[in-house]
């Protein structure tokens, strides 16, 4: 019995260093960029307004393209980088854990329903804990049921409905107020 070669991992980072950023100086003028200062015991506190400072923490990857940013807040942690090198963005809060793709939030809650939405908000969908799909657009809206039976379709002039027991489309009655 001969025991497999296992390929050395390529470390990700290779450095963390935590900073508080001062947005503002003594004088309390905005800065062009912010005043970076390493805490001398590691330690900071952290705002829920982070205009005037915040906290973060910079992980530095072994050719510098794969650095991230953890901002460092009193309801989330936030991790940015550069896009194009798949996500740019992930948000971990106490109800949900939100990722940006290109220009795509994914949103997962907390029972597991998945929600995809178009950063410019085009579109909307939702995969829902019982398996059905919602998917909304400026001209639609689309319901799939989870198990497939039912399907709804939507729009300001019609309402297409398709079950096991048919299909019934009608034109969309106006309320007049």
């Amino acid at each position: 019995m001969t025991k497999a070669t296992t390929k050395p991992r390529r470390p990700i980072w290779e450095r963390a260093q935590m900073f508080i950023a001062f947005h503002r100086d003594p004088t309390r003028r905005k800065r062009e960029t912010p005043y970076l200062w390493p805490p001398k015991d590691a330690s900071a506190g952290l705002r829920a307004e982070t205009a005037d400072q915040e906290t973060f923490v910079h992980l530095r990857g072994p050719d510098r393209a794969d650095d991230v940013q953890l901002k460092l807040r009193p309801n989330a942690i936030i991790a940015r980088r550069e896009p194009g090198r798949g996500w740019s963005g992930i948000e971990v809060n106490d109800h949900s854990v939100r990722v940006l793709v290109g220009d795509v939030w994914i949103e997962i809650d907390p029972m597991g329903a998945v929600k995809r939405e178009a950063d410019d908000g085009a579109s909307t969908t939702f995969l829902e804990f019982d398996g059905s799909i919602i998917q909304l657009t400026e001209d639609a809206e689309v319901c799939v049921s989870g198990n497939g039976e039912r399907i709804t379709r939507r729009t300001a002039e019609r309402l297409d409905v398709v079950t096991g027991d048919g299909i019934m489309s009608s034109p969309r009655k106006r309320i007049e107020r």
